[in-house]
């Protein structure tokens, strides 16, 4: 029996021996290594991700994948860098174009994959750091999920803000049956000169002549011109529509402008009075948008006041006609990617003509004679134009180039190369067989 015992020794020792020097097992030990990770942030012009990492075989790519958490997009890049067994890797990831843009108060995820010429990976652990403005330094205010970023006003005025935006979230649950699930970050700028070179990017001409008051860049950011006479309506307004595409998260979620804006202008509470007097002058003249009209912007800032005015009196006839669970439930037809008149016919029994006949006769005024044609859809930012009135807001994909199939689902951890476990496997395997040859012989010797 000690011989038996101390032949399965050596066959053990073997089979282990085998194992261990497999290069696949080398390499899930560390058989690529990083010496160093990191990020600088050169905002608002670019992000720069910088790789240092060594290998016992020459590494010949390296790919970085990064995207901003809580959307739905990620992309991928090829640092620059010269194939060696020690490497050093840089990317500088532009974040302020017309092709990629990056919020300030992102949360940017990253991870890098490595591989070298002997088939060896290694996927990296995601990192995870805020895309700051690091031109200034930031105070904040936090109540309920909501967080207010400054660096210059007196906090009694932030405090009076951010209880005005609770109060229109309130009003939006309350009146509206909308309410967010996630926090909400807004950045109040101290000037236009300040909040300029944070928002996407336009041309310098269109900078120049225009005054942008807020922005939603996301469903969770939130950019704000603190220094406006109309800042309070205008967070309000901007925090309505991150609660209403927070709500419609998703591939096929799409709303009409009048539902959107008027949902927003509904939260501000009561219609302004240059808003009302546009409304009543139309509707005395007889001179109504068409709702089927009013599904898109115009882009014409003559039609600026009443797109918003009329828009609130659409919502709020719904509202106060059908009560805010038939709203809530048109919204949820809409996030499933229901057509305009499909989802109003769905919820209330009528299209968007229909409504816009019902909509007319509750005002006092009788149906069109025919139907509206509908207005090819366009999005154009909520902004102040010299001389004109405020418009709507962009919605923006910051990160549109999605992973390699190949490597989107891969776990960030390193990766063997399988042939080698084949190799210890199979070691294993013949050593197993030579120890049940060696039993059975001493079994029949005894």
């Amino acid at each position: 029996m000690k011989i038996l015992r101390l032949l399965l020794l050596l066959v053990f020792v073997f089979a282990l021996t085998a194992i261990v020097a497999a290069p696949g097992w080398a390499q899930a030990q560390g058989e690529i290594a990083v010496l160093s990770s990191s990020y600088e942030n050169r905002f608002p012009e670019e992000l720069v991700f910088r790789l240092e990492a060594e290998s016992s075989a020459k590494i010949e790519k390296i790919t970085l994948f990064y995207a901003i958490k809580g959307e739905r997009t990620s992309a991928y890049a090829y640092p620059d860098f010269a194939p060696d067994l020690r490497v050093k890797a840089e990317y500088a990831l532009k974040s302020n174009t017309q092709k990629t843009y990056l919020p300030p108060g992102s949360e940017i995820g990253y991870y890098w994959l490595i591989e070298d010429v002997a088939g060896h990976r290694l996927q990296t652990k995601e990192a995870i750091f805020t895309y700051d403005d690091i031109r200034f330094t930031w105070k904040k205010a936090t109540k309920d999920g909501v967080t207010l970023y400054w660096y210059s006003f007196q906090e009694a005025f932030i405090q009076a803000l951010l209880d005005e935006a609770m109060a229109g979230l309130e009003r939006l649950s309350a009146e509206a049956g909308l309410s967010y699930s996630n926090p909400m970050k807004i950045f109040v700028y101290d000037s236009k000169g300040d909040m300029d070179p944070a928002l996407p990017p336009k041309s310098e001409t269109y900078s120049q002549q225009t005054v942008t008051l807020g922005v939603r860049l996301t469903s969770q950011i939130m950019l704000l011109l603190g220094n406006h006479p109309e800042v309070k309506e205008t967070v309000v307004h901007e925090l309505s529509h991150m609660v209403i595409h927070q709500l419609l998260e998703g591939p096929f979620g799409d709303l009409p402008a009048w539902l959107d804006e008027g949902l927003a202008m509904y939260a501000e509470g009561k219609l302004p009075e240059r808003y009302q007097s546009t409304l009543n002058s139309a509707i005395g003249r007889d001179e109504l948008i068409s709702v089927r009209s009013l599904s898109s912007y115009s882009g014409d800032p003559s039609q600026v006041t009443i797109f918003y005015a009329e828009s609130w009196s659409v919502v709020k006839y719904l509202l106060d006609t059908y009560g805010r669970e038939k709203m809530a439930e048109l919204l949820n037809v809409f996030k499933e990617g229901s057509r305009y008149d499909d989802a109003l016919q769905k919820v209330y029994g009528f299209d968007m003509d229909g409504l816009d006949a019902q909509w007319r006769l509750s005002l006092g005024l009788k149906p069109r004679p025919s139907p509206q044609p509908t207005a090819e859809r366009r999005i154009v930012p909520t902004l102040v134009p010299f001389g004109a009135e405020p418009q709507t807001q962009p919605t923006v994909s910051p990160l549109t180039e999605p992973a390699p199939p190949s490597t989107r689902n891969e776990p960030k951890t390193a990766s063997a190369v399988p042939l080698y476990w084949l190799i210890g496997g199979g070691a294993l395997l013949v050593a197993m067989g030579i120890a049940l040859v060696a039993t059975l012989v001493l079994r029949r010797r005894t």
